[in-house]
């Protein structure tokens, strides 16, 4: 309650209400969205991570042009990002706490702007991408749809602006690789799955080829998004690395080239490339300062390239990673690839100790800890020669690889029925990196036949990569036959993101069938 006093007596409330409206009234009439230069360098500062920054240009921005509420819009970028990469849950819950506040305020702004639903429609996204992490899956769903009503209406409205359609292809990639358990919540929202058309739309943000500072501006953004959707989507490298290429010189012009961001994406890329001697060269180059927000996963990344060089000095970055992150993700997989580093110096109690962990460490939510999970749980040793072949090509290491299995003999590689379905798949892969596509077939083939009834991912995956070969090779009715193969496998290993690569290689081929 606002009380002021005037000779020992309240004032009168009607002056009390006069008093507030003449202070908030024309505030709210003048609210608008200016994306001026203050919020470009603050929009900067946010992707570089470095939100002290950010905040201060914001606070400045504020106190100049208080009718402005552009500074909303980022301080819940901030929130987000704090939520996504430290994965905590404290953070999710003031994330959405401030936001539904945010909502509120931003719903006063100027309606004819372009950035009103624009912004609405990205607070909603980020709460999806939030709550799809914290396992809210159908909430995350509403909020999808909800972002796509905003982009839809700015669209109406305004079908030149073009930072929208980032988000509207976003939209439409993601509902391209709902899982047909969920296709139902597609209906019922009236969103449209689309990955072909999603890339063009995203990709109509990332390679504009103008002038003007506020659109060119959102490239960064639009290229995070293609760079993670060709990672996980893409049929080949070649596009990833194309995008990459793009990526490196639009970040040349933002505070900290070198930020955590680009790092992360830049890794991610390269990995798919197997390109593991530039990811070190691009993680060991990377130092974090005080006032960057920590990116612990950098660590376990940095673990993971030193593991795929069978380096034994990779265990210390997974253990600074499980001491620093408090996160949701990555704990079980950082514990098995611990206890993996013991395991190929032949110290067999300490990968017992460690691989019992993920037992009640960490969550089971995406593909690497569900499988790090199974592993403690089944009590079986990983085939040491199996494993080697297996990091080593994951590197880009395929030549070392491939002596790793024909050094030896089968008996003496070859244990059991698993062995033999996973020496015939490692040769079909490390064959598939080194250009030899007919054997990677006939290895792919076997693997199949031997291993669809199994419970392991081996099958599934030959299925996706004969697949990915004959698109190709312009195969196209192969191609298709083996990305449905994939689909209709049953096995717990890696299914969802196998099941998304399919399925966008069906949408890829199904314009080259009719």
């Amino acid at each position: 309650m606002f009380v002021l006093f005037q000779t020992g007596k309240a004032l009168n409330w009607k002056w009390l209400f006069l008093f507030n409206a003449f202070c908030f009234f024309p505030f709210l009439l003048a609210a608008q969205l200016d994306f001026n230069t203050n919020c470009q360098l603050a929009y900067k500062n946010v992707l570089s991570l470095q939100f002290q920054k950010a905040e201060k240009v914001l606070c400045i921005e504020k106190t100049v042009n208080p009718a402005n509420l552009t500074p909303v819009y980022l301080e819940n970028y901030i929130d987000f990002l704090a939520a996504f990469i430290k994965e905590e849950q404290p953070l999710f819950e003031k994330f959405r706490k401030d936001q539904d506040k945010r909502f509120q305020i931003l719903e006063q702004a100027d309606q004819n702007s372009p950035y009103y639903h624009y912004f609405l429609g990205n607070l909603h996204i980020q709460s999806a991408i939030l709550k799809t992490k914290f396992g809210e899956y159908r909430s995350a769903a509403i909020e999808f749809s909800q972002a796509y009503r905003e982009y839809k209406e700015n669209k109406k409205l305004f079908p030149d602006f073009l930072p929208q359609y980032a988000g509207i292809g976003l939209v439409h990639v993601l509902a391209g690789i709902v899982p047909d358990n969920y296709s139902w919540l597609l209906k019922l929202f009236g969103m449209e799955g689309d990955i072909q058309l999603g890339l063009a739309e995203i990709s109509k943000v990332a390679e504009y080829p103008g002038n003007d500072e506020s659109y060119n501006i959102f490239r960064l953004e639009a290229l995070f998004y293609l760079s993670f959707i060709d990672v996980n989507l893409g049929k080949d490298t070649e596009n990833a690395i194309h995008i990459l290429r793009n990526f490196e010189k639009l970040n040349a012009s933002f505070p900290e080239p070198s930020n955590p961001l680009f790092v992360f994406v830049k890794v991610a890329v390269l990995s798919k490339a197997h390109m593991n001697d530039e990811i070190l060269s691009t993680l060991e180059l990377y130092q974090a300062n005080a006032v960057d927000f920590p990116f612990c996963y950098l660590d376990y990344l940095t673990g993971l390239a030193k593991l795929n060089q069978l380096d034994p000095s990779a265990d210390r970055y997974f253990i600074r990673f499980l001491k620093n992150f408090n996160g949701r993700n990555y704990i079980k997989s950082a514990y098995q690839k611990l206890a993996w580093c013991f395991l190929l110096r032949g110290d067999f109690k300490k990968y017992q100790e460690y691989i019992k962990m993920p037992l009640d460490r960490g969550n089971i939510f995406i593909d690497g800890d569900k499988q790090a999970f199974r592993e403690a749980q089944s009590k079986d040793i990983p085939n040491i020669f199996l494993l080697k072949a297996r990091l080593l090509y994951d590197g880009g290491y395929a030549d070392k690889a491939l002596h790793e299995l024909l050094d030896h003999s089968v008996k003496e590689i070859v244990k059991n029925n698993r062995d033999l379905l996973e020496y015939h798949y490692r040769l079909g892969r490390i064959y598939q990196e080194s250009g030899d596509l007919i054997k990677a077939l006939s290895y792919f083939e076997r693997t199949i036949q031997e291993g669809s009834n199994l419970p392991f991912y081996f099958a599934a995956n030959s299925a996706l990569q004969s697949g990915l070969i004959y698109e190709q090779r312009k195969e196209f009715p192969n191609a298709e036959k083996y990305f449905r193969i994939c689909l209709k496998l049953d096995y717990p290993e890696y299914k969802t993101s196998l099941d998304q690569k399919a399925k966008a290689g069906l949408q890829r081929v199904k314009k080259h069938l009719h």
